[in-house]
């Protein structure tokens, strides 16, 4: 009897240490990359799912059929286990095909994706043509749904100077807007205005966004630029109080940049570098003729002062990653978790992911974008008198309306995200 109990107990004791090996193993997995057919009806496609928790905690995956190719990020909901994909729901007609996957836990972020020759469209891009809109409503005959998929509200709130749209804009966003004396903060649930200024400031050349706090100079004047304390706006709480400078900043001065919640600031008259951090509210000379200027390029390096003050050069925080996007039309590309975002002089805009840069998503086209922004998986930009977001799940949604965004586009807008719960 003993005997038994005690094969009972050791081998009680050896499944516990498998799951527990187990479970440590796929805990500190840190990616994988594997490949499979996966068959739906006489359909079969092929699969090349990349998990890599370095980007953002997510899955990667091209979905292929024959010439037409189609390219996921899912979150990772799946404890990092392989094959997640349960079912692919498909409409081909003619040269389109589209697909929506169905992963194994319910997942809104994604939309439907279509093909026609190689090329590869978002749903914003094609959700007016017949066939996907057939797609879409036999999708949502199957419950399955998406915000992209619904018509856009077109009730407007004022605030100051801009109409809001509150019920396009995300839970999550606290939308700023520069309206020349001060700020309005724009949410789903409320629009306020704090007044900064007694008087017009039209070029907003020194207001930024650091976290939750949004930063504008005291500035002296309407006549003098210059000053000495910095104003700081709690963007959650409309909140605001002032930092002292050391010394008086002139009116000549451009932000380096904002790095891990600290803003720099050059001043090119007094040949001065500042560091500002807003929430413990200090302020220290890290550059000048004597300690040269501190740049950073995903790493910091000292640079000659000068150089940054001839140049107005920026910090750079978005690249490419060693990508080449082959095209010499891009204006600007934006980076988050491996997911790749440029526009071109055009206004049309893609996606690239890191796992498979050989193919771009056309997204959509914007005339003469301005002001654009990415912020976790959205991105924000300002189209003719309108501040639009787009993302994957809910397309494009005009969030607010301003007339001043016609005359003038310097620094308009910025966006704070509120962690999710």
């Amino acid at each position: 009897m003993r005997l038994i109990r005690r094969i009972i107990s050791i081998s009680l004791l050896l499944m516990i240490l498998f799951f527990c090996d187990q479970w440590l193993v796929t805990y500190l997995k840190e990616r994988h990359e594997i490949e499979y057919d996966f068959v739906v009806g006489e359909t079969t496609f092929q699969v090349k799912e990349n998990y890599w928790k370095e980007y953002g905690d997510l899955y990667h995956v091209e979905i292929s059929l024959g010439n037409e190719k189609f390219y996921y990020t899912f979150p990772n909901l799946f404890q990092k286990k392989k094959k997640i994909l349960v079912d692919i729901k498909m409409i081909q007609k003619d040269d389109l095909v589209c697909i929506y996957p169905i992963l194994e836990k319910e997942d809104s972020s994604h939309n439907i994706e279509c093909s026609r020759q190689g090329t590869l469209y978002s749903y914003q891009t094609m959700r007016n043509d017949p066939t996907v809109q057939e797609f879409v409503e036999s999708l949502k005959k199957e419950s399955l749904a998406s915000s992209g998929w619904e018509v856009e509200s077109e009730e407007g709130v004022f605030v100051t100077q801009s109409t809001a749209f509150p019920k396009n804009i995300l839970d999550e966003d606290k939308i700023v807007v520069w309206y020349y004396q001060g700020i309005e903060i724009i949410s789903s649930k409320e629009q306020k205005n704090v007044s900064l200024l007694n008087w017009d400031k039209y070029e907003n050349k020194h207001g930024v966004l650091v976290g939750k706090n949004y930063l504008v100079p005291a500035y002296q004047s309407n006549r003098v630029f210059d000053f000495s304390q910095i104003t700081v706006v709690d963007v959650t709480s409309s909140d605001f109080w002032t930092v002292q400078f050391p010394q008086t900043v002139s009116q000549n001065t451009y932000i380096n940049g904002v790095v891990d919640g600290k803003v720099y600031y050059l001043d090119k008259d007094n040949v001065v570098q500042y560091e500002f951090n807003p929430e413990k509210r200090t302020v220290r000379i890290v550059g000048n003729q004597e300690l040269n200027a501190q740049y950073y390029n995903g790493e910091w390096e000292t640079v000659n002062i000068y150089d940054l003050i001839n140049t107005e050069k920026k910090f750079t925080v978005n690249d490419a990653g060693g990508i080449d996007f082959q095209r010499e039309d891009i204006v600007e590309v934006l980076a988050a978790d491996g997911v790749y975002y440029y526009y071109t002089q055009s206004g049309d805009f893609y996606r690239v992911l890191k796992a498979f840069p050989e193919k771009a998503m056309f997204l959509f086209h914007a005339d003469s974008p301005n002001n654009v922004i990415l912020n976790r998986d959205t991105l924000y930009y300002i189209s003719g008198d309108t501040l639009y977001y787009y993302n994957e799940e809910a397309g494009n949604k005009r969030i607010v309306k301003n007339n001043e965004f016609l005359y003038n586009t310097m620094n308009r807008i910025q966006v704070y995200k509120e962690s999710k719960s």
